[in-house]
């Protein structure tokens, strides 16, 4: 329905999952000493540091999952008003929004449910919710829940074909991913992205799945464009001190950043490899068609 009603739609449902996220940090509020069971069991010996790393790697799949979406607003760039200024900016404002906004939602989980009953617990959002409203207000209040987390996928239908758009436009690939719509909608990008999505929610039916997956072909993603930043500075040398974005502590800052990622991404392979082998096969899958959609290139 094109790029103005998506952008509308994007604004309704974040309103609408930020107001979920509220709700759940005013929760704390209604909070009992009959409700809480707060006792942390202490780590057995038998835990190693390596443990611990594997842990840590495990854990920040999801720590990924919930902080990432930010280099998104990248792929907005042409259609932003000063850009080098206006996208740095958002990005930093809606991080530091985001860190608050879930530090006290766990805040509310930790003295609602308690650290010990939230071990193994899916849903813990659907739980709170079910302790202070009862079960049909936890019903309610999962089905909101629902409608929020469709502005992630709407955000990610907004932002992720445009990638495959510029491609075609720049023959990197096919000129049929180019296409678009009087409305503006990229309908090439748009159902091509849209098919794999299918096709991964069809083999990967879980949730973890689902998780590990999307957050492996992130870190990919996210090593390759930080790694391109050292040679792309290389070449614009004669650019230093004319205006050209920089950045402060580089290349500290981006091999923090590898470094990171990098680790992520051998937790996913670690932890599950079958998961890591199908995001690794994609990415074999979609780097063929890039060269092979370059090597018929059409000359200039």
């Amino acid at each position: 329905m094109g790029l103005k009603m998506s952008a509308k739609a994007q604004n309704i449902l974040m309103l609408v999952k930020i107001s979920m996220i509220l709700i759940l940090i005013a929760a704390i509020f209604f909070a009992s000493d009959n409700n809480v069971n707060n006792h942390v069991a202490t780590a057995p010996n038998s835990i190693t540091a390596l443990d611990w790393v594997k842990s840590l790697g495990v854990s920040l799949i999801a720590v990924s999952f919930t902080y990432g979406g930010y280099q998104q607003t990248i792929n907005f760039g042409n259609e932003v008003a000063e850009p080098a200024k206006n996208i740095p900016r958002g990005i930093f404002v809606g991080i530091a929004v985001i860190i608050g906004l879930y530090l006290l939602v766990n805040v509310s989980y930790y003295s609602i449910i308690g650290f010990e009953n939230m071990k193994g617990e899916r849903e813990i959002a659907y739980v709170l919710m079910e302790k202070i409203f009862g079960k049909k207000g936890a019903d309610v209040f999962a089905f909101f829940l629902f409608m929020g987390v469709l502005s992630y996928v709407n955000a990610l239908m907004l932002s992720n074909p445009r990638v495959m758009y510029a491609m075609g436009e720049e023959r990197a690939l096919p000129k049929l991913f180019a296409k678009q719509s009087s409305n503006g909608a990229l309908v090439t990008s748009l159902t091509v992205f849209t098919a794999a999505c299918m096709v991964i929610l069809f083999f990967s039916q879980q949730f973890e799945q689902i998780l590990g997956f999307t957050i492996f072909l992130d870190c990919f993603g996210m090593i390759a464009s930080s790694a391109a930043i050292f040679k792309l500075r290389k070449q614009t040398q004669h650019l230093n001190g004319t205006g050209i974005y920089s950045m402060k502590l580089f290349p500290l800052l981006p091999c923090i950043f590898i470094a990171a990622y990098l680790f992520v991404g051998i937790s996913i392979g670690i932890d599950t490899p079958i998961t890591a082998l199908i995001g690794f096969l994609v990415l074999v899958a979609f780097m063929a068609l890039y060269f092979v959609a370059n090597k018929f290139k059409p000359q200039v």
